[in-house]
C-alpha cells in the first residue's frame, strides 16, 4: 500500500473515530431533538477537518511524500472549504434549534469565542480565495494563515465548555489537543534546528534578463533531482517568509542552487541577494522526479521558469551518465528568456539520446518552432509518446492545457507528472 493509500485510510478511520465519539455523546435516555444532534455533528466535523488542514499545511514528510506539492495544496484547499461549510452550519442549526424550543439567545464567553473563531476562519478563506484576484501580498496571505495557529487553541476552550466527560466525543477532543501540541513542538524544533544550521550564499548568477539563481553551501542534504525547498533569505537584518523554489541544482553537484523568475514580490528582490546572505533551507519536499520511474523513454514539458526541475534532472543524468531516452519540449514567448543555454547547449552535443524542442510563441523570426506546447507538436517531436513518462511543469494555465492534450491522445494518469510552482 502506498502512502497516499494510507494517508486515506487513517483519514477515514479519523472520520469514522469522529462520528462514533459523536454518537457516544448523545444523550438516548432523554428525548432526542434531532436538529440539535445535528448541530453537534456539524461542529464535530468542522473541527475535525479545521484540524487535518494542520497536517496538511504543517510540512509533515511523512504525509508529503506520498503526495506532492499541488496535490497537498489541493487537499488543503478542499479540506478547507468543508472545514468552514462545517463551522458554518453548526451555529445555524443550533439558533433553528433555540428558535424550535422557545430559547432566547445569551451571548456567554464561549459562545463570542466560538464566533471570533468563526470570522477569522472566513477571513482566511477569503483572503485564500481572492488574494490573486486582488494582487495582495505574499506575506499577507502567509500571516492570515499562521495566524490560524491562534485560533485552533481558541477552538479548545469552546468545546470543551460543553463537552461531555467521560463520552468517547470528550477523549477525542483530548486526542485532538495532544497532537495539535505535539504538532507545534515539531514546527517549533524544525525552526531551531534550521536558525542553528543556515546556509550562505555563494554566487548569485544572472541566467536571463530577469532570472537569477542562487548558489548556497552548507550542511548537505539528500534530494532527489526536481525536488524543492522552502526557502527564507536573512539579509541586512531581516529574514524573508518561506517560499517554495524548486531546486535547480543537482544532487551531485557540491552546491545547492535555486532558478528564479522575476514573477512577484520577492523573487523581484532575488537580485538584491548578495554573497555572505544567509539563507534557511527546509529541504527536500515533492515527489516530482524521473528516478521515481523505471521507464526508458521520458518526455519534459517545461513553460517558462518550469524549466528548473528539467535541469536537476539533466544536471543529475548528465553526471551520472544516465542513458534514457529524453525529449525536452520547452516553451517560451522569445529567446531572450531561455536560460541555461551554454550547459544546455554542451548537454545536446554530449548526450546522444537528448533531444531538446524550443518553441517560441511571440518571435515571428525564431528560426525553430513558434506557437505553444500543443498536441501537434507533442505527437511530431514524440510520435511514440503511448511509450513514454510525462513530466509537466510550467504556468498553471500552460499545465492544464498540456495535461489535456495528453489526455485527449489517451496517456493514461499514471503517465503523466506534474509540478505546480506557483502558489
Amino acid at each position: 500500500m502506498n502512502k497516499e493509500k494510507k494517508f486515506w485510510l487513517f483519514a477515514s478511520m479519523l472520520l469514522l473515530i469522529a462520528i462514533l465519539a459523536w454518537w457516544s455523546a448523545i444523550p438516548f435516555d432523554t428525548e432526542v431533538f434531532i436538529v440539535r444532534q445535528l448541530n453537534r455533528l456539524a461542529a464535530v466535523l468542522g473541527f475535525l477537518f479545521f484540524f487535518v488542514q494542520f497536517l496538511l499545511s504543517a510540512r509533515l514528510k511523512l504525509i508529503e511524500e506520498g503526495f506532492g506539492l499541488d496535490r497537498m495544496l489541493r487537499y488543503h484547499r478542499n479540506v478547507g472549504r468543508l472545514a468552514l461549510g462545517f463551522l458554518l452550519l453548526h451555529p445555524a442549526l443550533w439558533l433553528i434549534y433555540e428558535r424550535q424550543q422557545g430559547i432566547l439567545f445569551i451571548w456567554t464567553v464561549f459562545r463570542i469565542i466560538g464566533i471570533v473563531v468563526l470570522v477569522g476562519l472566513m477571513i482566511t478563506a477569503a483572503v485564500a480565495a481572492l488574494y490573486k484576484k486582488l494582487n495582495l501580498p505574499y506575506e499577507l496571505w502567509l500571516n492570515i494563515h499562521k495566524a490560524n495557529y491562534i485560533l485552533f487553541p481558541l477552538v479548545f476552550v469552546h468545546v470543551f465548555a460543553n463537552a461531555f466527560p467521560g463520552t468517547g466525543l470528550f477523549y477525542l477532543w483530548i486526542v485532538l489537543a495532544v497532537l495539535f501540541a505535539l504538532l507545534i513542538i515539531h514546527k517549533l524544533r524544525r525552526e531551531i534546528q534550521l536558525r542553528k544550521n543556515p546556509f550562505e550564499v555563494v554566487d548569485v548568477k544572472q541566467e536571463a534578463a530577469d532570472i537569477w539563481s542562487l548558489y548556497f553551501k552548507g550542511n548537505s542534504f539528500s534530494y532527489q533531482p526536481g525536488q524543492f525547498m522552502h526557502l527564507r533569505l536573512l539579509r541586512d537584518g531581516e529574514v524573508s517568509s518561506p517560499h517554495p523554489f524548486t531546486i535547480s541544482s543537482s544532487p551531485t553537484r557540491e552546491l545547492v542552487s535555486v532558478t528564479a523568475k522575476e514573477l512577484g514580490d520577492f523573487t523581484q528582490t532575488i537580485k538584491n541577494t548578495k554573497v555572505g546572505h544567509k539563507a534557511y533551507i527546509d529541504a527536500p519536499y515533492g515527489v516530482f522526479s524521473f528516478v521515481n520511474s523505471s521507464t526508458e523513454k521520458l518526455a519534459f514539458i517545461a513553460g517558462g521558469i518550469g524549466i528548473t526541475p528539467f535541469m536537476s534532472m539533466l544536471r543529475y543524468m548528465y553526471d551520472n551518465q544516465i542513458d534514457r531516452k529524453i525529449t525536452l519540449l520547452w516553451g517560451n514567448k522569445s529567446e531572450e528568456e531561455l536560460c541555461f543555454s551554454d550547459e544546455l547547449a554542451v548537454m545536446e552535443r554530449e548526450m546522444d539520446n537528448l533531444q531538446l524542442v524550443r518553441i517560441m510563441s511571440r518571435q515571428k523570426d525564431w528560426p525553430g518552432e513558434k506557437g505553444r506546447v500543443d498536441r501537434e507538436k507533442i505527437e511530431k517531436y514524440i510520435p511514440d509518446y503511448a511509450e513514454h513518462q510525462f513530466y509537466v511543469c510550467g504556468p498553471p494555465a500552460m499545465s492544464r492545457a498540456t495535461i489535456e492534450a495528453l489526455k485527449s491522445m489517451g496517456i493514461t494518469k499514471d503517465q503523466i507528472h506534474h509540478e505546480l510552482f506557483e502558489l
